[in-house]
């Protein structure tokens, strides 16, 4: 059995954990917060390019673009999203799993991987699979940042790799933010670019007559960038906000866990406490009659 000195350190050792994860907890909590205003005001605005270039296309249903048409050959780009640091629980070992399924899932593509924060990019290393090499593919950085200048700029290498034609399509699999506690691996396609069908039917229903300066052409040349960039944009801000999440979960429960841990600890301290006292009293008893 423990000795009364050893389960007092055992108790102060949990104790300090316990206020790192309580404020770890809190760090995170804010952070979340922060990241869903992000997300949300980043959705607003990814929308409302959508339903404007949707309704160009309306326009002019033959329209095309080197970001819209299909590359029929060349291997695909996987943008993958997890993050730079531990302490969130299954994000990045869920995201790890993924990765390790993609080679079946793809048997007859060649990938290569474009990792998005330190620990997806260290799973692909050590799995030695191929990671793009183009400049710019160090994206680590990507994974705490917000700074849309900087997302936007990768968004142009991964425009310019499909434009050249040297990958066939860029998917991205990422977190997907549904609420605090529920976080889900989505995989979407960034390039080539798709319109949502639904919105240029909507569009073309409710066409109106009016003039465009510059043509729509012109304009849409202009905007698939912008809405390329901001899908970029708005998935990352997704991951953040689902890492921001499970982080701050994982600290809950490891808080929880030290309490139930500390309460443990205390019984048995005052048990050896009480054991001690007796022994101390036995021991009076025993010299007195001595």
């Amino acid at each position: 059995m423990a000795s009364l000195k050893e389960v007092k350190n055992r108790i102060a050792s949990v104790g300090g954990t316990q206020k790192i994860t309580q404020a770890r907890q809190m760090v995170s909590s804010a952070q979340l917060h922060h990241a869903q205003s992000v997300l949300e005001n980043a959705i607003m605005y990814k929308e409302s390019l959508d339903r404007l270039a949707s309704g160009l296309l309306s326009l002019c249903m033959d329209y095309e673009t080197p970001y819209t048409t299909k590359n029929t050959s060349g291997p695909i780009a996987m943008v993958l999203m997890a993050s730079n640091s531990g302490m969130c629980g299954s994000f990045n070992a869920n995201m790890i799993k993924e990765l390790q399924s993609l080679p079946a899932l793809y048997p007859d593509d060649k990938l290569i991987f474009f990792p998005i924060g330190k620990k997806i990019r260290e799973a692909i290393e050590h799995a030695g699979l191929n990671i793009g090499t183009a400049p710019g593919t160090n994206l680590d950085a990507l994974a705490g940042r917000t700074s849309y200048e900087e997302i936007a700029e990768t968004a142009s290498l991964f425009m310019e790799l499909y434009r050249s034609r040297k990958v066939k399509r860029v998917e991205m699999l990422y977190y997907h933010y549904q609420s605090t506690a529920i976080q889900e691996i989505k995989e979407t396609t960034l390039l080539p670019y798709s319109f949502s069908q639904d919105l240029v039917a909507k569009s073309t229903e409710e066409k109106d007559d009016f003039i465009l300066e510059p043509s729509k052409e012109d304009l849409l040349d202009t905007l698939i960038p912008m809405l390329l960039k901001t899908n970029l944009y708005t998935t990352i801000m997704d991951s953040q906000t689902s890492e921001h999440a499970a982080r701050t979960m994982a600290m809950q429960l490891a808080t929880e866990n030290a309490d139930e841990i500390l309460g443990g600890l205390q019984l048995t301290y005052n048990k050896l406490r009480q054991q001690n006292i007796t022994s101390e009293l036995l021991d009076i008893i025993g010299s007195s009659f001595a």
